[in-house]
């Protein structure tokens, strides 16, 4: 069998596994193909809070009928992610009171018995529901990490709730590792 073919078997084995594609049993797998398949870390359940604790620098301006708010914070977060975090928001509030948010998230978490530092890329949509509370959902991907979480991945919905009297918001996290 010529080098390329045998290469793109294994590739496509090794796809086929990362992707939790299933393999009938009398399917005969490389045995590089099995090793990779057998390191490869199983999905998990990820459940737990994120609660902003400061906020560590704002910046508020107008732009058109809307509100732009840049916003950085320092928090904790519980639950399978444990540990400390920093986060980079902007936020525009458009005037009937809804907002769509953007953010980065630097975690120094543990994850099981595995540290490190994870990275995610997070956005959100909320509205005003009284004069001192908004809510809003969205979703947070995990993108890197170092340490023993360097090779973390995963996406998780967020749901929650900013106290609009100290601008810090909680919310709930929920969804798959890997």
């Amino acid at each position: 069998m010529k080098t390329w073919h045998l290469i793109s078997i294994l590739l496509l084995a090794v796809v086929g596994a990362a992707c939790d594609q299933i393999v009938a049993p009398e399917a005969a797998m490389p045995e590089a193909a099995s090793l990779a398949a057998a390191q490869a870390s199983p999905h998990a359940l990820a459940t737990g809070t994120f609660d902003q604790l400061v906020i560590t620098g704002l910046d508020v301006r107008s732009v058109g009928p809307n509100t732009v708010l840049e916003q950085t914070s320092t928090g904790t977060v519980s639950g399978t992610l444990s540990g400390s975090y920093e986060d980079d928001i902007k936020v525009v509030i458009h005037p009937n009171g809804n907002f769509n948010a953007k953010f980065t998230i630097t975690c120094q978490c543990t994850v099981g018995e595995k540290v490190g530092t994870l990275e995610f890329v997070a956005t959100d949509r909320g509205r005003l529901v009284s004069p001192t509370l908004a809510t809003f959902e969205g979703r947070a991907v995990i993108t890197g990490g170092s340490g023993e979480l360097s090779d973390l991945r995963g996406v998780l919905a967020i749901e929650g709730s900013i106290d609009l009297q100290t601008g810090l918001s909680t919310y709930s996290y929920s969804g798959r590792i890997h």
